[in-house]
């Protein structure tokens, strides 16, 4: 590994956990640098276990090869292990603790579906009859395992509508889908998953797995899925392609990682990889009007190498610094030219910490390579998903402090102090039974106080008001 840029005092206080794939070794290791991009701790793990995250008691959670979720302590030791009820196998690509006490994550099924196009070069391609990956989403008791819930893609979305991605990997069984993350969004009890070789993130409710939105280009749709396409606003403005890690930032927009491939839907002509880009991007979605404009993007720097992923990565909002992590974790492509002179098939990481800037500066540049290996077969390395954690171990959240609400400008001022490594959003009620969520509070200038305005308190006799930690 290789720092080429840290700079501690502007980047989010804690550490980097990501687990390093090491193709040649065909050897994974969990790692955690420090901001100075030293190794403070490690530990080897399963070839392909890929994800890992941090649990608020500081042990680490991974979804396992062995089709297990896997809970160790920072000794190494299994504190303890998940396994899923019988014909909902876990796909490794996301499990998430969600609010209910339950485990949400994807699994993989198969399906028989009708009308499928044989090729996604020619409009007029036979269609044929395909077995079809579906990869559910699944909910499970985090006590025990139990089934909790499930809802298929394929009986949300089109199940014929196919992408360049579509047939990249040529699998036996047609790979249309490819969900590569899962996110709980329990403000109004929706999903919302993101689904790589269809270059689309969609929402749906939990009670009725209706469907509410989709997110990206909206080429090849069916009449029937129209209404739910969101419509772009505002520039510039660039769809996503092969998306990997939305994420709900507390300002309510949408942030994510946008691999880019083909930058083109069918029919139109795609961008070679050399000349293509990767980047974090972040959209805020308007769902009274299904529209959807662009507000930050890491691309937006100027003077900066231009990297392409074909696969993998993830961009993590800072809650302290409000900076964006970013995962460039499979890089085929530098400036256009392959990061190794010697094997075409080498890739790198490359982990990017940017200011949240119209400009966008770089705080921390980590790269995961070895340039001295002249090997013609030589692979390289993959970074899944990188995660800026607060600290090595357990840090529980200091209380919400001090909640005073006064009055300016004939508006409601809350102020309060609390954990400055946590993230806080505030609602209001006039029943204390249905709360709303109003919008996060803006950090003051002392480090752990905060406050907020009520824009709309006026249109209501009383307001109650609580802050939910993140």
């Amino acid at each position: 590994m290789s720092v080429a840029q840290s700079d501690p005092g502007r980047m989010e206080p804690g550490y980097t956990l990501f687990i390093a794939d090491v193709l040649d070794e065909r050897k994974n290791y969990i790692i955690i640098v420090d901001n100075n991009g030293d190794v403070v701790w490690y530990s080897p793990v399963k070839f392909n276990d890929v994800d890992v995250r941090q649990l608020a008691d500081g042990n680490l959670f991974i979804p396992d090869q062995s089709n297990q979720f896997i809970e160790v302590n920072m000794l190494g030791n299994t504190v303890k292990i998940w396994t899923p009820p019988a014909g909902y196998p876990i796909n490794t690509h996301d499990g998430v603790f969600t609010e209910e006490g339950t485990i949400l994550y994807l699994s993989d099924s198969n399906r028989v579906v009708n009308g499928f196009p044989s090729n996604v070069t020619d409009p007029n391609a036979a269609l044929k009859t395909v077995t079809c990956d579906d990869n559910p989403v699944v909910e499970i008791s985090a006590a025990d395992g139990s089934l909790v819930n499930a809802w298929s893609p394929l009986d949300m979305l089109d199940p014929t509508r196919v992408t360049y991605l579509t047939y990249d990997y040529g699998y036996a069984v047609a790979d249309n889908e490819h969900a590569n993350a899962v996110l709980d969004v329990p403000a109004d009890q929706s999903i919302i998953v993101s689904l790589r070789n269809q270059n689309a993130v969609f929402k749906f409710s939990r009670a009725t797995g209706q469907l509410k939105w989709i997110l990206g280009p909206p080429a090849n749709w069916p009449a029937a899925f129209q209404p739910y396409l969101l419509a772009p606003v505002g520039t510039p403005f660039a769809w996503n392609y092969g998306q990997h890690a939305p994420m709900l930032t507390p300002q309510g927009t949408l942030l994510l990682y946008d691999d880019g491939n083909y930058r083109a839907s069918p029919f139109d002509t795609p961008v070679p990889d050399q000349d293509n880009y990767s980047r974090a991007v972040e959209f805020s979605i308007n769902e009274t009007n299904m529209q959807v404009s662009e507000v930050w993007d890491s691309s937006w720097q100027t003077n900066q190498d231009r990297l392409f992923t074909v696969a993998v990565g993830k961009a993590q909002w800072l809650p302290q610094t409000r900076d964006v992590l970013v995962t460039y974790g499979y890089v085929s492509y530098v400036n256009g030219v392959h990061p190794s002179a010697y094997s075409p098939k080498a890739t790198l990481a490359r982990l990017i910490e940017y200011t949240h800037d119209p400009i966008p500066q770089t705080v921390f540049d980590l790269t995961v390579f070895d340039p001295a290996n002249t090997s013609t077969n030589y692979q390289g390395y993959l970074v899944y998903r990188a995660r800026r954690i607060p600290d090595l171990y357990a840090h529980p959240a200091a209380p919400v402090a001090d909640l005073i609400v006064t009055e300016e400008n004939q508006l409601p001022r809350l102020e309060f102090t609390a954990d400055p490594s946590r993230s806080y959003l505030i609602q209001a009620s006039t029943d204390f039974k249905t709360w709303t969520t109003l919008g996060a509070p803006v950090p003051d200038e002392e480090a752990g106080s905060y406050y907020f305005f009520d824009m709309n308190a006026s249109s209501f006799a009383a307001r109650y008001y609580r802050v939910v930690t993140q």
